[in-house]
């Protein structure tokens, strides 16, 4: 569902919008988000794989609402409903109900706010393009430091849509791209858009919505002795959920623009102990042992920076007053 939330930045109703700032293009961008209704198609490219969703979403008072069907591959169905996710698949006869916390589509890929930002990126427009039939303005975001990626954003010139996105490497090359094929801007959506079409009266797998992970008090004590630039800790929770007994601490780390999560849990068993880096399109994990914990470093950052947090990882009690 990751990938799903990356074209959730709409737009104002048209306006005189400074044509040389790029600061002011996100700006506009990301806030524009809550008064988006759309539908429409768009591919998904990373690692060589490409795939094809149809998507329609509605943003009002209430939330969030979003239906996504699958165009390529495996037939399933998401339906996103003001903080409870549906997901069908078909083929499987299964059907899982769960609560999310996602409020929005904005995905961690675009900015807030740049104001924090200058430090470690350049911001720049870089030239026009047409994507979807319509016209768009490039916005280039240029790290200063190998650590994190860069990004061109193609952002509607009439709208303010992002309607193409694409993450690059240090090299300049391409590592994942997302980009609307089709998009239509809508004012009111009917309710019954939002149901399944692919639930039939056959025999079904049906999981119930979870109950809310136990909140546990996080250890402070667990310290990032070493962050990339820029980045500062955002959340740190401690949970247990009801598939693993395990606890589980999570760490968000952000620089504004690129996040990167920690997981650290006590090994249940050294059979399913996993040591060293792999990466899926831009999406890079690092994990190590440390003192029979497992501890993992996720984030769509570069393969350096999830190993600089993961190997500064140290359990410091008296650091943690």
């Amino acid at each position: 569902m990751r990938y799903v939330a990356l074209f959730a930045a709409l737009a104002l109703p048209q306006a005189a919008w400074p044509q040389q700032d790029a600061q002011a293009w996100l700006n506009k961008m990301t806030r524009a988000v809550r008064y988006l209704n759309y539908e429409g198609t768009f591919v998904f490219m990373h690692g060589g794989a490409v795939d094809a969703m149809h998507i329609i979403h509605e943003h009002d008072e209430g939330g969030v609402r979003e239906r996504l069907i699958s165009l390529t591959g495996e037939t399933r169905e998401f339906i996103r409903d003001r903080g409870v996710l549906t997901c069908v698949w078909p083929g499987k006869h299964s059907v899982v109900v769960e609560k999310t916390r996602s409020q929005h589509g904005i995905p961690a890929t675009l900015p807030a706010d740049t104001e924090g930002l200058y430090k470690y990126y350049r911001f720049q427009i870089d030239g026009k393009d047409r994507i979807a039939g319509k016209s768009c303005r490039i916005i280039a975001i240029k790290p200063k430091d190998d650590l994190r990626y860069g990004h061109r954003l193609c952002i509607a010139e009439d709208s303010g849509m992002l309607l193409k996105s694409v993450m690059l490497n240090a090299a300049g090359t391409p590592i994942e791209e997302v980009m609307f094929t089709s998009l239509n801007l809508l004012k009111n959506i009917p309710n019954r858009r939002f149901k399944s079409t692919m639930i039939n009266d056959d025999v079904w797998q049906r999981a119930a919505i979870q109950s809310t992970p136990l909140e546990l008090k996080a250890d402070a004590s667990w310290r990032i002795q070493m962050m990339p630039p820029g980045f500062k800790v955002t959340a740190n929770t401690k949970r247990i959920i009801a598939a693993d007994p395990t606890p589980v601490q999570h760490i968000i780390l952000t620089d504004g623009l690129a996040s990167v999560s920690v997981f650290i849990a006590r090994l249940r068993s050294r059979k399913a102990l996993f040591e060293g880096t792999t990466h899926s399109g831009a999406l890079n994990a690092f994990a190590r042992d440390l003192n029979n914990y497992q501890i993992t470093v996720v984030g769509e950052v570069p393969e350096e920076t999830v190993e600089m947090i993961g190997k500064s990882i140290a359990y410091r009690p008296n650091a943690a007053h």
